[in-house]
């Protein structure tokens, strides 16, 4: 892919850290995005990915936080339906699990994209 303007990603662990900085990255390339975390509200003042959120909207972003544990199959299941409802297709997934990151570009359904395709 080389045009990322209007294009959506989607990223999981999305509040903070490496991800946060993708997003912002892709924020900055024009590109549509949904965050997706455990909003951890109990444990901070502000949580994390409201915060993110927030702040991405701020800056100009077209930005969707959704709350997902990836432990969590009704959570995982839930994530492509809010993203389509949102933004009507993904085309890029930046996905963390089990400490390791995968990326890549999506050429399928998405919807197809649940806790079985999960390697």
């Amino acid at each position: 892919m080389r045009e990322f303007k209007s294009k959506v990603a989607v990223i999981t662990g999305a509040a903070s850290g490496i991800r946060r900085g993708i997003a912002e990255r892709c924020v900055g390339a024009g590109m549509k995005v949904v965050l997706a975390d455990v909003d951890e509200a109990d444990l901070t003042d502000e949580a994390d990915l409201t915060k993110a959120e927030t702040e991405l909207k701020t800056a100009g972003g077209t930005v969707v936080g959704v709350r997902t544990d990836v432990s969590k199959r009704s959570d995982v299941e839930l994530l492509p339906r809010q993203t389509l409802d949102a933004f009507g297709q993904v085309h890029l997934l930046f996905n963390k699990r089990r400490g390791r990151s995968q990326w890549g570009a999506v050429g399928g359904n998405v919807e197809r994209l649940g806790m079985g395709d999960r390697r």
